[in-house]
Parts: C-alpha cells; structure tokens; sequence
C-alpha cells in the first residue's frame, strides 16, 4: 500500500484546520481553489474504500454530479469491487458482499470488523478507508460514539498504511435527537482534534447554504434548550436523491475531492487552478510535447522570490529549477534531466501567485 504521510503537515488553508490533522467542511467545497496538479495526483496516487448508508450515497451521487459538470474530475466507483481505470480516482463503494453498509457492517460487531479487513486485506492498495453515519447519532449514546471511535483506531494500528477518514452524522433532524446529534457530533470532532485525525465534517456540511445573492455561506440553526443547534439548510429539505438536494450531494462531492487532493499533497493554500491575475506570467519554449533540454520564461513585475519547481504526476517535486530573489524583468530557464513522461511546471513569486503547465517530455 502507498503510505499517505499528509499528516506529519500543518496545513493552512480557508477550511477549518488544526494541527497535524485536517477538517474538512464547507468551505472547502470551491474547486476552482484546488490546483489542477492535486486534481491529477490524486487521480494517479489515492484509492479509497466508502461503506455507507442511502445518507452516505450523498456523496457518491455529488463526485458523479461534479465529473458530470466536468469531465476533468474523472472518478470511478465499483459497487462492492475496486475498479481499475488509468487516470481516474477509484473507490471501492461499500464491502465485498453487502453495499448497504450498517454500523454493524463496518465497525460495531466482530463480524463487520472482518468485512471491512476483508476489503482491505483484498485490495492492498487502498490508501484510504471511511464509513459515512445514516441518524444513528440523533440517538447513540457518548458509549456508543465511542466505540465507533475505538474501533476506527484499533483499525489504524491494524492497517498502518490506510489513512482511515472520520465523518460526523447527517443534520436532518430536529427537536431532542438533534441537540443529541450535535453532542455526538462534537464528540467526535474534539476526538479528531485530540487525535491528529482526518475528519469530513458531513453535518457542517448539511447546515450551511452559499447565498448567490448575497455571495455569502449561511448557516442554519434551531434553538433547544437554550442551545442554538445546527441542522439542515431549508434550501437542502427536498428528497431529490439520497434525502436531499442535487445541490446539497454536488457541495459534498466537491468537498471530497478538496479532501482527497490534500491527501495527494495539497498544502491547501488557496491558489486559483487558474493564475492568479498578479501580473507575473510564465510560458514554455515550446508545444508539447517537448524534448529536453526545453526552457521555461518567466516574466517578473516586482521584486519577488521565485521559485521554478517540476513535479511528476504524483504531486512529488521532482527538481527544482530556481529558487531566489529576482528583481522585475524577463527571465528564461532552462530544465534539463527529465525521464519519457507527463511533468508539471511550477512557478511561484513568493506573494500570492501560483501557476502550472503540464508538459509531456518525449
């Protein structure tokens, strides 16, 4: 299995974060912040494991309805299998032998314990592992979470090399059992912070709505108890598929790609996958595919450091080309030592500029 070390990083990012670990909510759900280059690495590095609920298939339902509205986020989900399709992100979608994935099936008996090393133990390269809640915490006990909790980490110390991924439960409900929601939900997230975990934060996802009038999230809550409770945005209460929106599926399906683009090595630094319009442009010698040695020119508006940087198709720096201060001006590179293959060319000024071209070396 490919070891994701993602974790040993302190991201800074506009998604909620802490140290050494990674949130993942609303306002990770922006594709257009999330370089291309993570897009691809993700593609070509990561395979996941998701048993879920008809809650759960939110997610399924919204990365389908993102590679339909562009078929650059080519993602391939094989129902109780681990599809194998070059260039696209694979999930294995549920367990060898069941796809309606109950806590017992995933990870509250012995018996859906094994199915899940089943998964696991048949398919060595898988990267990650995650199980999505139907309403079990509208009502589960703080015993209950927390035998979910100890199970994913006893599973961890099993399968060192498999990130497994936390989710909190839907926020549909109301009243009593959704105050008793949050109180599990929170659970959860405290332990995920404690514990360096990757967290994909499914109820803050289902309480905040993007406003395109005002260009603004807005987040839905109820009183309890003197408690303002999150729950579900108004905008996402039509049963369209898997007891929601096609919005509320699509938002969740962009967030995990944001997710799964960190884990591929994404710093989640909030650069455009277009350039940013700061006035610092780069361009390559020549169409591709290129022979080495080919050059990269760079024209630079202000004092800067620059740094040109190659990646292979995993994300991985592969040779840095430059890296210092450069005062404005037109500069060209030249990059030499590249093998047969698909390269990405980087720059950036040291400010809020980041760019990449994709280069095929022949």
């Amino acid at each position: 299995m490919r070891y994701l070390n993602l974790l040993l990083i302190v991201f800074v990012s506009a998604c909620s974060v802490f140290a050494q670990g990674i949130v993942v909510d609303h306002t990770c759900a922006d594709l257009d912040e999330i370089p291309s280059i993570w897009i691809t690495a993700a593609q070509n590095t990561i395979q996941s494991h998701y048993a879920h609920t008809s809650h759960g298939g939110q997610l399924t339902y919204g990365i389908g309805f993102v590679e339909d509205d562009d078929p650059f986020y080519d993602c391939e989900i094989g129902s109780r299998y681990l599809p194998a399709v070059s260039g696209a992100y694979c999930v294995f979608d549920g367990q060898e032998t069941v796809s309606y994935i109950t806590p017992a099936l995933y990870w509250e008996t012995a018996a859906g314990l094994d199915l899940t090393r089943a998964v696991l133990d048949n398919n060595p390269t898988l990267d990650t592992s995650m199980w999505s809640w139907c309403c079990q915490c509208n009502s589960y006990s703080e015993a209950q979470v927390q035998a979910y909790l100890d199970a994913l980490t006893m599973l961890e110390g099993e399968y060192p090399d498999v990130t497994f991924i936390y989710l909190t439960g839907n926020a549909q409900g109301t009243g009593s059992g959704g105050y008793n929601r949050l109180q599990r939900n929170n659970q959860i997230r405290d332990y995920c912070a404690a514990n360096d975990k990757v967290l994909y934060d499914f109820a803050d996802l289902d309480c905040w709505w993007f406003n395109p009038s005002t260009s603004s999230w807005e987040q839905n809550t109820y009183e309890y108890g003197g408690t303002d409770v999150p729950s579900q945005h108004p905008q996402y209460a039509e049963e369209q598929c898997a007891h929601t929106t096609y919005e509320s599926c699509t938002i969740k399906g962009r967030a995990w790609w944001w997710m799964m683009a960190v884990l591929a090595g994404w710093t989640s630094t909030g650069i455009s996958r277009e350039e940013a319009d700061t006035g610092l442009s780069f361009s390559l010698s020549t169409a591709n595919p290129v022979s080495v040695p080919f050059s990269v020119s760079v024209s630079v508006p202000i004092q800067c450091e620059l740094s040109v940087m190659v990646y292979d198709v995993t994300g991985r720096e592969t040779a840095g080309v430059v890296s210092g201060a450069f005062g404005p001006g037109e500069y060209s590179f030249t990059v030499n030592g590249l093998n047969e293959g698909v390269y990405f060319i980087g720059v950036n000024d040291g400010h809020s500029f980041t760019s990449h071209r994709t280069v095929v070396v022949n």
